[in-house]
């Protein structure tokens, strides 16, 4: 049996008080960061005006910056009211940083250029605690996480207990580790554990999906059945919105005021911050809870879709398009780029295929489109994406575009597949003829997906290129879990 490292996220539910625990926890640490980022800055000057190897060491290397913490600890006895371990990896967390600087400065990175790191603002961004080694500083018991803090100055261990939901997915598994987030005013638990693999199962049932804009994808499996899969149609209001609270965070001037910090007697400390207005952090803090709901949503309908496609088939194959910047206007390039989901619902797909003892496959889908599946002629010079229907001129056969480059792209998986397994070439046409038996449309939800016939035979409903809502079927803010026969 095969294992992997795989994560899993899950809710905790503490009280006020220990929440305000863990935002002090999580304070302490973006504090150990910033401080470490002070002497990293002060070394890096040193080191550009003496080229001290043994400065060197402490900047660039791995634990050379970690290595800082027990005697930043010794000085500042609040760090021990943290466990050792979060206090740790916020240093290793900077180290990281730098070294990636270094690789991107070197040329031994891909992607953009990365910056020397820069302070970090806890009321930006919550600083998660990372529990890097198994069964220190954390267990679970009977629906809960306990979590260990600091000893403290009394050196009495202080541990916090926290309702932990749907810990039950944990049981039989073996925990890596544990980092704790806070998005919004949702505190999660994202565990990393050892998960063992079914072994493969027998490939029966097949579709090829063809990604395109006008739907989010059209299949078609080794059984006649189309699927048009339609695409996520709330991604544009959320992006209508997200441009509103933009528009109108951007138009109020942040009139921050310097704001001095002081200690416990009222005594300036040195240090300070600017701290914008009322109304500019309230329209900032809804635009971050907007966009928490649109990225949540996006995994909710990725994961939905691929578990029931693997519900149905054996192996899910996908064309290798992914959007690149296309686009005539600038609503289009958008459409066409922040609102696909293709290239990561791949990777969904392929995870659940491998933790289902299933298939995943990706087809290349040049020339599917312009090619008839009937004969095999290939319309010179392509076809517009205005055009969503066409007939062959050698063999006369009506097209749908759509089905016509999923039933290319189906014949393309099983000529791979068929080579590797003898059983499927006798179960499924490889060349010849093709007919579509039965057409159905699937909408994404909430509660599942919803299935609705668009009748059989070839001919009927052909022209249903882009979905169209009728009086009798549910909106898709009431979809309900169907069958799919």
């Amino acid at each position: 049996m095969l294992e992997v490292i795989s994560v899993v996220k899950l809710v905790l539910v503490p009280s006020p008080e220990i929440g305000r625990i863990l935002d002090g926890q999580s304070r302490i640490l973006n504090w150990l960061y910033n401080h470490l980022l002070a002497q990293a800055n002060l070394l890096r000057d040193q080191y550009r005006d003496t080229q001290n190897s043994a400065v060197a060491a402490i900047l660039y290397t791995h634990r050379g910056l970690r290595n800082l913490v027990p005697d930043i600890k010794a000085e500042n006895l609040f760090l021990k009211t943290v466990h050792s371990s979060p206090l740790k990896n916020a240093a290793l967390r900077l180290s990281d940083c730098i070294m990636t600087y270094q690789k991107s400065r070197q040329g031994k990175r891909l992607g953009k250029v990365t910056g020397w790191p820069r302070f970090r603002s806890w009321k930006t961004k919550w600083f998660s605690l990372f529990y890097d080694e198994p069964g220190k500083g954390f267990r679970v018991e009977k629906g809960f996480l306990i979590l260990s803090l600091g000893r403290g100055l009394d050196k009495q261990e202080r541990v916090l207990k926290i309702p932990l939901l749907e810990a039950s997915i944990l049981n039989g598994k073996t925990i890596r580790s544990l980092r704790i987030t806070k998005q919004g005013n949702v505190y999660s638990a994202v565990f990393t554990v050892v998960r063992t693999l079914p072994e493969a199962k027998p490939v029966r049932k097949i579709i090829a999906l063809d990604p395109n804009h006008k739907n989010f994808a059209y299949g078609v499996d080794n059984e006649g059945k189309a699927v048009e899969i339609e695409r996520p149609w709330w991604l544009k209001t959320y992006d209508k919105r997200i441009d509103e609270l933009k528009a109108k965070r951007d138009r109020k001037q942040r009139k921050s005021q310097f704001i001095a910090v002081l200690n416990k007697n009222g005594e300036p400390t040195g240090t300070h911050y600017y701290q914008a207005s009322r109304r500019y952090q309230k329209i900032q803090k809804t635009l971050e809870h907007v966009l928490y709901k649109r990225r949540e949503q996006t995994k909710v309908f990725m994961h939905t879709l691929a578990h029931s496609l693997y519900r149905q088939y054996d192996l899910v194959g996908i064309g290798d398009y992914t959007p690149h910047g296309g686009g005539i206007t600038t609503p289009m390039r958008r459409a066409m780029n922040s609102r696909s989901l293709i290239g990561r619902f791949k990777e969904v797909a392929a995870w659940t295929a491998q933790k289902s003892g299933k298939q995943f496959a990706e087809f290349d889908e040049r020339g599917t489109t312009r090619t008839c599946h009937e004969c095999g002629q290939v319309v010179e010079g392509g076809l517009q994406p205005t055009i969503r229907e066409w007939s062959c001129e050698s063999c006369h056969t009506h097209h749908i575009r759509d089905e016509n480059a999923a039933i290319n792209g189906l014949r393309r998986i099983l000529g791979d597949a068929s080579q590797k397994r003898s059983e499927l070439s006798e179960r499924v046409p490889g060349s010849g003829h093709f007919s579509v038996k039965e057409r159905w449309v699937w909408r994404v939800g909430p509660r599942g997906v919803h299935c609705t016939s668009r009748g059989t035979g070839s001919s009927l409903m052909s022209s249903r290129q882009k979905i169209k809502r009728k009086a009798w079927e549910p909106s898709p803010s009431k979809t309900i879990r169907s069958v799919y026969k």
